[in-house]
């Protein structure tokens, strides 16, 4: 199952995320991984005030329980002010769930 770590809230964005990478990239489950550009220079459509969104990880792991295991070891989830949703990505046939 793939999941998106999405990591968001105030602080700063560019923390030390070694472990989790090393983790889950010795494991085969890193799909992918990118910190967003300052959400000063984004546009909402229709104007709004931009997410807090600074960056993501897509993970293919064997369920969501190991998706949690691994979104713990990013800083994120223990730095004051910030934190990482775990939003599963649907299959067109939602055969997952």
């Amino acid at each position: 199952m793939k999941f998106l770590l999405i990591l968001q809230g105030e602080g700063e964005p560019r923390l030390q995320r070694d472990e989790f990478e090393r983790v889950a990239q010795d494991a085969g489950e890193l799909v992918s991984g990118e910190l967003l550009a300052d959400r000063q220079l984004s546009v909402c459509l229709p104007a709004a005030e931009p997410n807090r969104i600074d960056g993501y990880y897509v993970i293919d792991v064997e369920n969501r329980d190991r998706a949690v295991e691994l979104a713990r070891l990013l800083p994120d989830s223990r730095a004051s002010g910030r934190s990482v949703e775990i939003r599963a990505v649907m299959h067109s046939t939602a055969a997952d769930f």
